[in-house]
């Protein structure tokens, strides 16, 4: 009978990210790894996925 008017709900105070002070402290550092790691264009990222459909094909082709 107590836990019906029970008023503690737990999911009231569930953290929901980080704080004003997490923010203040690392909003706007960058991290020294992302610095020194160059971004590739998307063209590099198709060669290698057009190279694994042409030998999915050849396979598919060489078992038929």
């Amino acid at each position: 009978m107590g836990k019906l008017f029970d008023g503690y709900r737990p999911e009231l105070h569930y953290m929901r990210g980080p704080g004003p002070k997490w923010h203040e402290k690392y909003d706007g550092v960058s991290l020294g790894a992302d610095e020194h790691q160059p971004e590739l264009p998307y063209s590099l990222w198709l060669i290698p996925a057009a190279a694994f459909a042409l030998l999915g094909i050849a396979a598919a082709v060489a078992l038929a």
